[in-house]
């Protein structure tokens, strides 16, 4: 992953000075399409009250992906996998629109599909995913931050329902080959490398290499039943292109995109859109800023940003942000996320070293938190939205949705606390991401 340096602080003070909050500037790079973002309005309930909800169950979570992830990189860089590159196909047209086929009333569009998503407590969002054949359905947590598809069968004692049973399908290869992932709670899972058809709706595509989970360690269990990497191949275990570069690279899909749109609150209407965009779920136009480093060595959905804004004031360094759907909060390096919270009133540094603190009655009235990437639009995220919530259960001392990774590595990871402010848009064909305010 490409590491950017700090901005100098002449910079810094010029790119705050230059910087819009409320009404946030398309940007004066070169690609179409121009964003016009609208202000920032909060069309959802305030600070996330659900009994169901565990902030330090979220985090904790999300840490663990963090230290399996850096885990990965390391058994990569010393096994020589990293060499791997991405094969991907021409850039694509501009994102198909697939809201054109409702107003049409059409019921169906080659080459794009949309995929409702649960919302589980704004921590997690996962939909629906069909295999074999017959098909079998199963549920997804659908993650731009890995590149493996994972799928539990029904010899798996302690995964979750609905599970693939392989004996049920016409499809299923097995190559025999074992497969084995290990998370850095100490979990694991096991199973071997197979093939089958996978497919969201009409958007179908056989032979598709994915793990079969047949023994896991009891704390691998969750809402959903499996997960799809949607990340590049370079940091796949399995070794596969992933399912939705596969449709992409075989000319299957209408544009090479997928987006998200993410509720909060646990409303209903979140979304996955492959193939396509949702205009419905988004006001004005995307913003688009290129992946680094955007060639075939390409990792994660990587984008530069100058660094996170306080009130509209640039406070931090910059940064790589790697925008993550699979991550609950947004994870700075420690002297980043001290730096930005040291702009706060009334907030104070937890004891664990992870969070930062603050009266929830406060949680309306702490001051507007946004990112900039490499234009001037401040990408604010509403107060409401950055509210982690309570530090535990009965708490009334709320943490931020910035979190310490833990490590000075000049990444941050960005994750639903951003995603769900901001419709967004991967875009493989053009090798982008883009984003415009959710409605």
């Amino acid at each position: 992953m490409v590491h950017f340096s700090l901005l100098s602080a002449t910079a810094g003070l010029l790119a705050a000075a230059s910087l819009v909050s409320a009404t946030p500037v398309p940007s004066n790079q070169n690609e179409e399409p121009r964003a016009r973002i609208v202000p920032f309005v909060n069309k959802h309930a305030a600070a996330r009250s659900s009994e169901s909800y565990n902030h330090a169950d979220v985090v904790e979570r999300d840490l663990r992906r963090i230290q399996r992830r850096n885990e990965l990189a390391d058994l990569r860089e010393r096994s020589g996998t990293e060499n791997v590159k991405v094969k991907r196909t021409a850039a694509a047209l501009e994102p198909y629109d697939i809201n054109t086929l409702r107003k049409a009333r059409m019921t169906k569009r080659q080459g794009s599909a949309a995929d409702p998503l649960v919302n589980n407590g704004d921590a997690l969002y996962y939909g629906n995913l069909d295999i074999g054949t017959p098909a079998q359905t199963t549920t997804i947590d659908f993650d731009t931050g890995s590149s493996d598809l994972i799928v539990p069968s029904v010899d798996c004692a302690n995964c979750t329902a609905p599970f693939f049973d392989p004996s049920k399908s016409t499809s299923f290869a097995t190559t025999n080959q074992p497969f084995e992932t290990a998370f850095g709670d100490g979990s694991t899972a096991n199973g071997v490398l197979s093939t089958e058809t996978v497919a969201i709706g009409s958007l179908a595509l056989q032979n598709q290499p994915f793990a079969v989970i047949t023994q896991a360690s009891v704390g691998f269990d969750g809402p959903n039943a499996g997960l799809m990497g949607l990340a590049f191949p370079t940091i796949a275990q399995t070794g596969a292109t992933p399912w939705f570069m596969n449709l992409a690279n075989q000319g299957l899909l209408a544009s090479n995109v997928v987006s998200f749109y993410l509720s909060r609150q646990g409303a209903d209407g979140s979304e996955l859109c492959v193939g396509c965009i949702d205009t419905a779920k988004f006001t004005g136009e995307p913003e688009y800023f290129p992946l680094t480093p955007g060639n075939s060595s390409q990792k994660y959905w990587d984008i530069a940003t100058q660094g996170f804004t306080y009130n509209g004031n640039l406070v931090t360094g910059a940064m790589t942000a790697t925008i993550d759907s699979g991550t609950s909060l947004i994870y700075l390096p420690p002297s980043q996320a001290a730096a930005l919270y040291a702009n706060v009133p009334g907030v104070q540094a937890h004891e664990d070293g992870k969070h930062w603190v603050f009266p929830c009655a406060n949680a309306g009235s702490i001051g507007t938190f946004g990112m900039v990437f490499s234009s001037t639009t401040n990408f604010a995220i509403n107060p409401t939205q950055f509210n982690g919530g309570p530090i535990e259960q009965g708490s009334d001392t709320c943490s931020g949705a910035v979190v310490s990774s833990g490590e000075e590595n000049g990444v941050a990871l960005v994750g639903d606390a951003f995603m769900s402010t901001w419709y967004s848009i991967f875009d493989y064909g053009n090798m982008r991401v883009g984003f415009a305010q959710a409605v």
